[in-house]
């Protein structure tokens, strides 16, 4: 089965020249998460989702543009290191890259401020709370990228999270449905019987 690519927002900085510096993801921190259809729910990814993460062969880019060249790759111009705090990114950009050059800028001017990162969950590595209407992430398998991103508040739920909440929301649906049957056959059935008693 393929895994589902997931995106998620966070901040980003330019601390020193040529080197970016950010947190792609925080633990314990709620997200909302905007469906297609305008629903939202609240996402959390719980300290040790990364425990046995595959951190090898992520990639940096700029809006998770697929057709760009990457910017930074794990293992050779970039570190991602798992913290109690959450995932921390240090990369190093070439200076005679002008793509890389100009996502510098833009981040040391505060043009440019998020980041985002794609991932696939691991079978059993999440679940939906449709009381809370809260998605706990617990385990996450990979993560593919990290991207400097325009809008890192915007959300983008994956097919995986969107359906499990639908069966969610239907199931919860369904019992209502049932239950209000199951009072109307008594209520009526009451009504019968307190007839017949007449």
């Amino acid at each position: 089965m393929q895994k589902s690519k997931e995106l998620r927002f966070a901040d980003l900085t330019a601390p020193e020249e040529m080197t970016l510096e950010g947190w792609p993801i925080v633990f314990e921190e709620p997200t909302y998460i905007t469906l297609p259809d305008g629903g939202r729910y609240v996402e959390i990814i719980h300290r040790g989702a990364l425990d046995h993460c595959d951190l090898h062969d992520s990639t940096l880019k700029i809006n998770h543009d697929d057709r760009m060249v990457p910017l930074a790759r794990t293992g050779r111009t970039m570190q991602l290191t798992v913290t109690d705090d959450g995932l921390h990114m240090v990369a190093s950009l070439a200076g005679d890259n002008q793509t890389a050059r100009e996502a510098y800028s833009a981040i040391r001017r505060g043009d440019l401020s998020g980041m985002s990162f794609a991932f696939t969950v691991a079978d059993g590595g999440s679940h939906f709370d449709p009381l809370t209407n809260t998605r706990h992430v617990t385990d996450i398998e990979r993560v593919l990228e990290v991207s400097i991103v325009e809008h890192p508040a915007y959300p983008q739920a994956s097919v995986e999270a969107r359906d499990a909440i639908t069966a969610a929301r239907d199931a919860i649906r369904a019992k209502a449905q049932a239950r209000a049957m199951r009072i109307s056959a008594l209520t009526r059935a009451q009504s019968i019987i307190n007839h017949n008693a007449d």
